[in-house]
């Protein structure tokens, strides 16, 4: 079994202080994917404060300390670290890093959120996303896309949906974007397989990001999977509280062996 666990962390540094480490350590992950990390990677990476033992972290931070930035800790040592997807304008903020063990790929991505920002940075950077999406999946590998999409697929996804018509993120753009890659290019919401009509959240926004009193919770913070491992995925879920900002984890377990050479495709 490997167990992925996936956060938008708001800041590492923070959400150590709130107990992270040591709540990660109890979980018994094998790959840990963070995204908005704000950190410099020469700040946490030989302080075991900053990561479980056992696991060896990987960095791609942003330009501005202070925003972006993804990691990937894993206690298996991968064949290769991609970081960027090979353009500085997409690359500024760090929002991928891929880590290739023998047939599985792990990527931790933080695409530009829909309600914040230049709208064309994020057009640029989800068409290309898309792009290396769907060229990858002609590859003999399977790929785990962990991250804060920043959109919700359905109104079970949305705790207020009836607010959110005209709202970034619910968009029927946003929306079209990630149907795409669920119903075109073969990719898989984890959660999804194993709940499909369940309602969840995994980001508490409060009253300032929308504008609006009481904007509920949105479920954005997803696991992609290729469409072949959807099979293997053995269990799925958000914690059952927010133990981190206004963000909580997604476990999920998955039947597969990250050095395994012989799995199954």
């Amino acid at each position: 079994m490997m167990r992925v666990i996936s956060l938008r962390c708001n800041g590492l540094i923070s959400a150590a202080k709130q107990g992270l480490i040591d709540w990660l350590a109890s979980k018994d992950a094998d790959v840990i994917c963070l995204q908005d990390v704000r950190v410099r990677e020469y700040k946490v990476i030989d302080d075991p404060r900053f990561c479980p033992e056992g696991f060896t972290p990987f960095y791609f931070e942003g330009e501005d300390e202070k925003r972006g930035g993804v990691a990937i800790w894993t206690r298996h040592t991968p064949k290769a670290v991609m970081r960027g997807l090979g353009s500085y304008q997409l690359d500024r903020d760090g929002r991928y890093i891929q880590a290739d063990f023998d047939n599985v790929s792990v990527v931790s991505i933080l695409p530009p959120a829909p309600w914040e920002g230049d709208p064309d940075a994020r057009l640029s950077f989800t068409e290309t996303l898309d792009g290396w999406m769907r060229k990858i999946r002609k590859k003999r590998r399977h790929f785990i896309f962990c991250g804060d999409f920043g959109v919700a697929a359905r109104t079970l996804d949305l705790e207020e949906w009836h607010k959110h018509n005209d709202s970034p993120g619910f968009s029927k753009q946003d929306r079209q974007w990630l149907d795409g890659l669920l119903n075109e290019a073969g990719y898989v919401d984890a959660f999804r397989a194993v709940f499909s009509n369940e309602p969840a959240y995994s980001w508490f926004p409060d009253d300032t990001v929308f504008g609006m009193a009481n904007p509920g919770a949105w479920r954005t913070d997803l696991q992609l999977v290729s469409q072949e491992i959807s099979r293997r995925i053995l269990a799925a879920g958000y914690v059952t509280k927010r133990p981190f900002d206004d963000r909580i984890p997604l476990i999920v377990d998955y039947e597969l062996d990250l050095n395994d050479d012989d799995e199954d495709d």
